[in-house]
């Protein structure tokens, strides 16, 4: 039964582990996702919305962004 939810659990998280690959562009839904700020920075503080849209040029008035996005766990 152990083994059974350990497989299933690995299958489970490759499968979602990476929605994206380098270089791709990050879908218009996926842009417009709005999260809360947790590190004040850029013209944010924190609590405040943001999205990737807010980066967009084609979404933002002109100005465009290149974005490098790390993520990362630590256990």
């Amino acid at each position: 039964m152990n083994k059974l939810i350990i497989t299933l659990t690995i299958i489970c998280g490759v499968s979602f582990a990476s929605y994206y690959d380098v270089g791709e562009i990050v879908s218009d839904t996926h842009q417009n996702i709005t999260k809360s700020t947790c590190y004040a920075g850029s013209g944010y503080e924190i609590g405040d919305p943001w999205s990737l849209a807010d980066w967009n040029g084609a979404t933002n008035g002109g100005h465009y962004n290149v974005i490098f996005i790390d993520m990362s766990a630590s256990w």
